[in-house]
């Protein structure tokens, strides 16, 4: 809070709608900063582009550095410094790509997993925190709302419609809720 109250930013005078914008940035630099925090401490030795890099690789091994950065909303500038740092501690392998002469595909080594597990672990932790005040449905709804606020202004972005908004497995309790007739909003 700030010490003096008439410093505290105006547009928390805004309505719940316009405010969104600012509480959706505030959230982001203080996850992320609770993110860094929580890494530094297990000596986790990872960039924010790092570790973005290596939770994209994880899931698509074999995709272009354009590609990750993109994903990660970096720089290629940015995406190709991570990328070749994550190679020299050998946490990335490097081939052709199958279809850029000019790219490269990457791939996570053993290292580069074991290093993505160790900051994944972090990340539940952090996460478990941001979210602790929030039930399970409520939790459902906000990642179904962002996905959707998302969407709505981003509808050309391939990786979006293809990866964030695809539906979601069903959790035991879901399908719990379902039975019982109880309405999700996990559904886009």
């Amino acid at each position: 809070m700030a010490k003096n109250p008439e410093a505290a930013p105006r547009w928390q005078e805004l309505g719940d709608a316009e405010q969104i914008g600012f509480l959706l940035k505030s959230l982001q630099h203080i996850l992320r900063q609770n993110f860094d925090e929580a890494l530094r401490k297990q000596e986790v030795e990872l960039s924010f582009a790092q570790l973005v890099c290596l939770f994209n690789l994880h899931f698509e091994p074999g995709i272009s550095g354009a590609q990750i950065a993109r994903r990660a909303m970096v720089s290629a500038q940015t995406m190709n410094a991570a990328l070749h740092a994550l190679e020299t501690d050998g946490y990335l392998g490097r081939g052709h790509h199958p279809d850029s002469r000019r790219a490269d595909s990457w791939s996570l080594t053993k290292a580069g997993l074991a290093e993505l597990e160790r900051a994944r672990t972090v990340g539940t932790t952090v996460f478990g925190r941001m979210l602790g005040s929030l039930g399970e449905g409520e939790v459902a709804a906000f990642a179904n709302y962002l996905r959707r606020c998302i969407s709505a202004l981003d509808e050309d972005n391939e990786f979006v419609n293809a990866h964030l908004l695809e539906e979601r497995p069903r959790t035991a309790s879901t399908q719990r809720r379902q039975k019982a007739g109880v309405s999700s909003t996990r559904n886009v």
